[in-house]
């Protein structure tokens, strides 16, 4: 068993006659054992540690997904809540719910987030307008940034599909050219987008994880190795 820090994710790994990378995360354990997730994983004997590294950096919003469901008790208070933080690129904003009748619709006013809404919207509508809004300005962001960058590494990107997911940043469909972007991203600073948005176009150039994939990336966008370091131990 190996112990690995990435980002601010300690992870156990085990080798073994496996093909592929799996992980599990288990919750805290009760007392008298110590507290925290573990997260394990399952890897191919052999397998380079940087790519493990990679491997947990892509799960990154998954395990944080999993990290807050374990912290969650039944009592704990609802979400989408007034004087709640919520992040926009990066910057926190302090919620506030205004309630009306209308269209529910969500507008940035310096350090403030108002979110309209009909009077007795639930939770679950609060989620719709808030996960509506978001995809919206990550769109106009992606819309802005992705001919830049296809221009500039050289490719041609068929489709960029937008979604809200809950284990990677991006992926990439090399063969069709199109690629796929986690609009959780409009929460991070626009430097995480761009380094996903490029991430996963050099591999439209280049599918697999190699030197030359690493060339490219130096290339095209010198200090995504900060971005990444950054975006692993939670800074970004």
């Amino acid at each position: 068993m190996e112990l690995l820090l990435v980002g601010n994710f300690r992870v156990e790994v085990e080798y073994g006659p496996v093909k592929t990378l799996r992980m599990t995360i288990y919750p805290p354990a009760a007392p008298p054992a110590p507290p925290g997730e573990r997260i394990r994983i399952r890897a191919p004997l052999h397998t380079p540690r940087r790519f493990i590294e990679e491997f947990v950096a892509s799960k990154a919003a998954w395990i944080e997904k999993h990290r807050a469901r374990f912290r969650r008790s039944p009592q704990a208070p609802r979400l989408l809540r007034d004087r709640e933080v919520q992040y926009v690129w990066g910057l926190p904003h302090s919620l506030e719910l205004v309630e009306r009748q209308g269209r529910p619709k969500i507008e940035i006013r310096e350090d403030r987030m108002l979110m309209f809404i009909r009077p007795g919207d639930n939770l679950e509508a609060r989620e719709k307008i808030l996960d509506r809004w978001y995809r919206k300005i990550f769109k106009e962001a992606v819309s802005r940034l992705a001919p830049v960058w296809a221009a500039r590494i050289g490719v041609e990107v068929r489709q960029i599909y937008y979604r809200k997911m809950k284990s990677h940043w991006g992926s990439c469909n090399f063969t069709k050219k199109t690629i796929r972007l986690n609009t959780e991203l409009a929460k991070k600073p626009l430097p995480c987008l761009e380094y996903v948005l490029v991430h996963e176009l050099v591999h439209i150039l280049e599918p697999s994880h190699n030197r030359n994939f690493y060339r490219l990336m130096d290339s095209r966008l010198p200090d995504w190795k900060i971005i990444r370091t950054k975006m692993n131990r939670g800074e970004l």
